[in-house]
């Protein structure tokens, strides 16, 4: 048996083993990988709308425009987590390849949804235009 902390540090791994070092990007996907419905958070990606708290959370650029305070550029996506102002940002192709291993993660655990993962997830591609 694994506990969550097990869990998070075998995502945490499997991030550093595809070269995705962003680590705010990491902690929040794995909070959403490990302690949220992960369908309906896939959900919000794709409409570009995902539960935000305190803590954590993920901002999408096309939120702001050009001079507003907090504005961070075109066709990014800032992800937030922790109390201080720790945050990375990334591009839609970078975001893609995020969701990837949280997908591949995820679909580990609940072989059950595995379809229902990757639909979402082409869905994110689709959306974006990312071509590998």
């Amino acid at each position: 048996m694994t506990t969550v902390y097990d869990d998070k540090n075998k995502f945490i791994l499997r991030y550093e083993e595809n070269g995705l070092e962003k680590g705010s990007v990491i902690d929040v996907l794995g909070d959403f990988v490990l302690e949220y419905d992960f369908v309906k958070v896939l959900d919000g990606f794709l409409n570009e709308y995902v539960d935000r708290r305190d803590y954590m959370g993920v901002i999408y650029s096309d939120e702001y425009n050009v001079g507003d305070e907090g504005y961070f550029g075109e066709n990014s996506v800032l992800f937030y987590y922790g109390a201080d102002d720790n945050y990375d940002i990334v591009s839609y192709k970078e975001l893609y390849d995020y969701l990837q291993v949280a997908c591949s993660f995820y679909i580990e655990k609940n072989a059950d949804q595995k379809d229902l993962i990757s639909e979402s997830l082409l869905k994110i591609k689709d959306k974006y235009s990312i071509e590998e």
